[in-house]
């Protein structure tokens, strides 16, 4: 066991240490952790990242005192908080041992820095990651304070128990019934110290015993913890020997056991002893006066209220998407008149220069000063060009630059020629007589337009001007302003003008934009329109207005969760106000009620005992009401709790946890069954009849359960479930009962990682001269294979098991046996590599048709990790791969030399590359013939 940190003052009560475990039985075996309680931390993956103090892995005794609770989201801040609290109450003044793997080191730290904020959310998240070594880390504190509010103030809360277990027994420290979510903070969980030590035994052992009392407010009595090791408030402190105490902490444990079980079988997250109203809603009798008046005042109250409300934000609402609509198409309307008046004037300008350009008998210093003052005079202007259509090409005449904005930028004069050609056809739309406008933006530095109109010479449409022209010169108008985003595109949906500049000088296409496309495809020249978004995510309200020129157009956009943004908050208000109106009618109703339900109310603090653990309470149903009714109710209960603990037991040791838990959800469903896609696994160890032979049976036992302990932890490790046992042989099953995300690949993981870790026990035997020689060589067979196959409880009403059947299922163990053949250790399918290959390296091995099945079977060896496999090994495989080939064309002489290739490239004996070469010479001889498949049959299993 290794320390990787210091203590940490963990909730400011105990001290914490993480212990990074090798994951080797022997390593807790040896370790004293007497001196605290232990937590064996473990997690899965759902839907997200749950977490657990889990019972000790797969297989490993240890007595030592340890806290265990169930799978909980991390993102689960209410049931965080509860268990921030429990552990500082129940862990005070102790040191606490946090025991995990090295994969789970980030995950650790992350969880218990989390419950240290939720203790006290008032100490700095910076201070919190520093302690414990997260600066720095991608998942250190996750971001909990942003919703922690919301989540606590649902109704009510109830949560499973911590649990103490160890050699004394175990204890439930339990909340009772419901924490109120407004008392959540004052009635925390507490669990105080009471000095109480035993007398010491005759062996000598000395065992410390703590009494557990509850801080509890009166006016609450059902928030309570309790203990199996809880004494009568006017008890002294008592004496018992070890075996008394044993005893009646151990029945505690099973009857608050059951309770828990009995609960999660009815489908229900809540304790048994909880208000009048859930009691009496759990029998079939006749509702209370209590429940009635305070449902039917509740129903009236929140039905009239919600009609106010849902008709008050409807006109609300409707209102204000009047006023937005009108808002909109003004923008669009003012906007698009001042965009059009630039443009014009830009147009006009540059008929202006043009005419500078072509003037016949102009002096040219007298034509180059006009141009100068021009640019001076309009800087945006940066580049006017005539050009005359020839042969259908675009033919420069003239051109002129504005050379101070050119010295200013780094854009040449081959940049404006590369936006010409690149534009050469949009623009020779200018000889047809129409007007066009571009973004000419790509490829500069600033966004830029360019603008192409006829021109007349000799009275016929024989030229063009073509004006760039800095986006400074209109810009102005899409600014962002308030909650509308206003921009322009041209006529073939392209944008001219956005508050967004790196659109523009993209030249963003927003065709796909429904308003866009709307206005593109409208008549009139004014339009709007409500849509979804599917870029941008959301509804918008939209309205456009054309320009009239160049059929470009300016559109305005307004996303409708801004714009109704007072009406939702108007609507919060008001689902306030009625939840505080409703509180207020249910608090009279329920003070009211209580002098017709105090009856009832007294019969529920008699059977808070069923709540303790003490099933056999001595009540019996005296009347013919609700009350007996009640009574009769917690008394079953007890019975029926009692039973199912003595089956939970049973199973636990007998069936995988993952099969107990899902039974316990729904058993039903298990004993139907279901057809699901699994990757089957099987395993066996080779020669181990004889490894059986040479060992003693205490030996045997002890090498097996040494080798199954390792093999079953990897397998729980990558979400496998056990199926079963058979000898040396394991059966197990990805994706069932439990969904597993990717669970080919995590089977291929636990498959390598087995035969890695049965490397590292080898070497182990070795070291320590243990077994025998055969055993210190031993070796395992894998086969993996991923399909649909039946899984359920199969077997007899009276004694069934759940296990897997199927082709899947037999195809994999088919594999597993051919290893032997093949002389490897892992065989796989084609469903199995097309998930890992990113991953791992495999060798399509051979082609065959399996026993009991007609259908030929590609199958491949899973070699390891990318990471770890070496180059010699890759060399080998491609070369086996090729002469594979070879052999499947019937090329033998070439086959064999490949395969002798490889063998060699591999530097050790390889079984299959001989037997290939066997067959070769085989086929050579007596040959397949032209229609040969390629398919070798196998004859035995």
């Amino acid at each position: 066991m290794l320390e990787i940190s210091a203590e940490i003052p963990f909730l400011r009560t105990s001290n914490l240490t993480f212990l990074l475990w090798d994951e080797t039985p022997a390593s807790l075996e040896t370790w004293n952790g007497d001196g605290g309680i232990t937590v064996f931390f473990q997690t899965r993956r759902t839907k997200e990242l749950e977490f657990r103090f889990g019972p000790p892995p797969w297989g490993i005794q240890f007595s030592n005192n340890r806290f265990e609770y169930p799978y909980v989201s991390i993102h689960n801040i209410s049931s965080n908080k509860y268990l921030a609290k429990s552990l500082a109450s129940a862990s005070e003044g102790k040191n606490l041992y946090v025991i995990f793997p090295k994969s789970l080191e980030v995950e650790v730290r992350s969880v218990f820095a989390r419950l240290e904020y939720l203790y006290d959310e008032r100490v700095s998240p910076d201070r919190i990651t520093h302690k414990f070594g997260l600066t720095g880390k991608t998942s250190s504190m996750p971001e909990i304070a942003k919703n922690y509010s919301k989540e606590i103030e649902s109704k009510s809360l109830s949560f499973p128990p911590l649990e103490l277990v160890g050699a004394q027994g175990k204890t439930k420290l339990r909340q009772h019934a419901f924490v109120e979510a407004d008392d959540y903070d004052s009635h925390a969980i507490t669990i105080s110290k009471n000095a109480t030590e035993s007398a010491t035994h005759e062996v000598g052992n000395r065992i410390d015993s703590e009494e557990m009392e509850t801080e509890s407010d009166p006016n609450h009595p059902y928030d309570l913890i309790e203990s199996s090791f809880a004494s009568n408030e006017n008890q002294t402190e008592e004496i018992f020997n070890s075996k008394t105490l044993n005893k009646e902490t151990k029945e505690s444990e099973r009857n608050i056991a059951k309770k828990q079980e009995s609960n999660v079988n009815n489908g229900a997250n809540e304790e048994s002893v909880s208000t009048t109203t859930s009691l009496e809603s759990s029998v079939q009798t006749k509702f209370s006066l209590q429940l009635k008046m305070m449902g039917v005042i509740s129903f009236l109250f929140v039905l009239s209220v919600a009609t106010i409300i849902v008709f008050a934000s409807f006109y609300f609402k409707r209102s204000i998407e009047l006023q937005l609509r009108d808002n909109n198409i003004r923008i669009a309307e003012i906007i698009g008149s001042k965009v059009k008046s630039d443009i014009l004037g830009v147009v006009e300008k540059g008929r202006q220069i043009a005419i500078t350009l072509t003037t016949q008998g102009l002096p040219e210093e007298d034509r180059k000063l006009l141009i100068k003052t021009f640019f001076q005079n309009d800087k945006e202007f940066i580049y006017l060009g005539i050009f005359e259509k020839r042969d259908n090409t675009l033919v420069m005449r003239r051109e002129v630059f504005n050379e101070e904005e050119l010295k200013k930028s780094s854009v040449t004069e081959d940049d404006f020629h590369a936006v010409v050609n690149r534009n050469r056809d949009a623009l020779a739309e200018a000889f047809n007589g129409q007007a066009v406008l571009l973004n000419s933006s790509p490829g500069f530095l600033e966004p830029s337009f360019a603008i192409a109109i006829p021109t007349a010479e000799n009275g016929e449409l024989d030229n063009a001007l073509v004006i760039i022209v800095k986006l400074e010169k209109i810009i102005g108008a899409f600014s962002k302003k308030g909650i509308e985003t206003t921009f322009m595109v041209n006529g073939s949906g392209t944008v001219l003008a956005h508050p967004k500049e790196d659109l523009i000088l993209a030249a963003t296409d927003l065709t796909n934009m429904p308003i866009v496309k709307a206005m593109l495809t409208s008549a009139p020249n004014t339009g709007q329109m409500s849509y979804v978004d599917q870029e941008l995510g959301g509804s918008y309200l939209g309205s456009f207005q054309k320009i009239g020129f160049a059929d470009a157009g300016v559109i305005t956009i307004v996303s409708e969760e801004k714009a109704f943004a007072d009406v939702y908050k108007s609507q919060k208000t008001n689902l306030y106000i009625a939840g505080i109106g409703l509180c207020s009618a249910l608090i009279f109703v329920f003070f009211f009620s209580k002098t017709i339900t105090k009856p009832v109310l007294q019969l529920l603090t008699a059977t808070l005992e069923i709540a303790k653990g003490n099933f056999k309470i001595g009540i019996k149903p005296t009347t013919q009401d609700e009350v007996g009714l009640l009574t009769k109710y917690f008394i079953d209960m007890g019975q029926g709790l009692e039973e199912r603990e003595k089956v939970k037991n049973i199973l636990g040791s007998m069936i995988d946890p993952v099969v107990v838990q899902e039974a316990m959800v729904d058993l039903a469903a298990l004993k139907r069954g279901s057809e699901t896609h699994i990757t089957a696994f099987f395993s066996d160890v080779a020669s181990f009849s004889t490894i059986s032979e040479q060992l003693k049976s205490a030996d045997l036992a002890a090498l097996l359960n040494e080798y199954l302990s390792a093999m079953t932890l990897i397998l729980k490790q990558h979400e496998g479930v056990l199926d079963k046992y058979i000898g040396d042989a394991i059966v197990g099953i990805f994706n069932a009962p439990v969904a597993v995300v990717d669970h080919e690949l995590k089977a291929a993981r636990a498959s390598v990682d087995m035969v890695l870790k049965l490397k590292e026990l080898r070497a182990y035997w070795t070291e320590n001269n243990l077994y025998s020689k055969e055993a210190q060589m031993m070796d395992a067979r894998i086969g993996l294979n991923s399909g649909p196959a039946k899984v359920g409880f199969m077997g007899t009403d009276a004694l069934a098991s759940y296990t897997m059947m199927g082709d899947t299922v037999n195809l994999a163990a088919r594999l597993e046996a051919a290893g032997k053949d093949y002389g490897v250790n892992i065989l796989i399918t084609d469903p199995i590599r097309e998930k890992i290959q990113e991953e791992m390296v495999t060798r399509y091995m051979d082609l065959v048709r399996v026993k009991g099945k007609n259908e030929p079977v590609r199958i491949h060896e899973l070699i390891g990790y990318r990471s770890l496999v070496s180059p010699n090994i890759l060399e080998s495989a491609e070369l086996y791969e090729a002469g594979f080939q070879e052999y499947l064309n019937q090329n033998w002489t070439k086959a064999i030399q490949m395969f002798k290739d490889a063998e060699k490239s591999k530097g050790s004996k390889d079984k299959a590359s001989r037997m290939l070469v066997e067959r070769c010479e085989e086929y050579s001889i007596n040959s397949p013939g032209s229609d040969w498949d390629g398919v070798f049959t196998r004859t035995h299993k």
